[in-house]
C-alpha cells in the first residue's frame, strides 16, 4: 500500500503537467496553419466552437520565420491584408483589425446566421514582399440548439419553415374563403331568381279568368 502511494504521489506533477499542455493546446486545436514563403500563418474562429447566431470573428496569427532560425510574430500589417469569408453561396470580404494584448494577431467581428461549413480566403502582400492568397476551412458552425439547455429555441430554419408553412394555410383558407363566397353568390342569384319566377307565376294566376 506504501509502495502506491509513493507511486501515485510520485506521477502527480507529471500528471500535472500533462494536463497544463492540454490545457494550453485545447483553445487552438482547431486552427490550420499555412505556410507562405517565410510566414507562417494560424487560422481559425475566434470562439470554439462556432454556434450559429453567436458573436464570433477570425482568429489569424502571421509568425515570420528568419533563417537564423529564430520567429517573431509580424505586427502592423492589417492594411495590408483582407479576408473574404464564405459559406455556401454567401461571402462577405472584410478588413482586417488588431487584437487587443495580442501583437501579430488581427481578426474582424461577425455573427454567422446559418450553421454549416464556412471558409476564409486571406490575400494581399506581407511586408510588401511576399504575396499571400490563401483559402482555409474553418471548423464547421453548429445550431444552436446543439448546446441550448434545458430550453431549444427554434433556429433560423425552423422559423422559416413555420413561416411556409403559415403561408400555405393562408393561401388554402384564401381560396376557401374565395370558393364559398363564389357559392354564396350563386345561391343568392339562384334563390333571386326563384323569387323573381314565383312573384311572376302569381301575377299570372292572378289575371287568369
Amino acid at each position: 500500500m506504501n509502495r502506491f502511494r509513493i507511486a501515485f504521489v510520485a506521477m502527480f506533477p507529471l500528471w500535472v503537467a500533462l494536463a497544463g499542455m492540454l490545457s494550453m493546446v485545447g483553445p487552438v486545436a482547431a486552427h490550420d496553419r499555412v505556410t507562405v514563403g517565410e510566414y507562417e500563418l494560424t487560422v481559425g474562429w475566434r470562439s470554439e466552437p462556432a454556434v450559429a447566431g453567436g458573436l464570433n470573428g477570425l482568429d489569424l496569427g502571421i509568425e515570420h520565420h528568419f533563417s537564423n532560425g529564430t520567429s517573431a510574430w509580424v505586427a502592423g500589417i492589417g492594411r495590408d491584408l483582407n479576408a473574404t469569408l464564405t459559406t455556401g453561396p454567401a461571402l462577405v470580404v472584410r478588413a482586417l483589425e488588431p487584437q487587443f494584448d495580442r501583437p501579430g494577431w488581427y481578426t474582424f467581428d461577425v455573427i454567422p446566421t446559418v450553421p454549416g461549413a464556412y471558409s476564409v480566403r486571406i490575400a494581399g502582400r506581407l511586408n510588401a514582399t511576399t504575396p499571400v492568397d490563401v483559402t482555409v476551412g474553418l471548423d464547421p458552425v453548429a445550431q444552436t440548439s446543439y448546446y441550448q439547455f434545458p430550453v431549444t429555441e427554434p433556429t433560423a430554419t425552423d422559423l422559416q419553415n413555420s413561416i411556409a408553412q403559415l403561408n400555405a394555410q393562408l393561401a388554402a383558407l384564401q381560396t376557401l374563403l374565395t370558393i364559398l363566397i363564389g357559392v354564396a353568390l350563386v345561391a343568392v342569384l339562384i334563390g333571386a331568381a326563384s323569387l323573381v319566377l314565383t312573384v311572376r307565376a302569381s301575377r299570372s294566376m292572378r289575371r287568369a279568368p
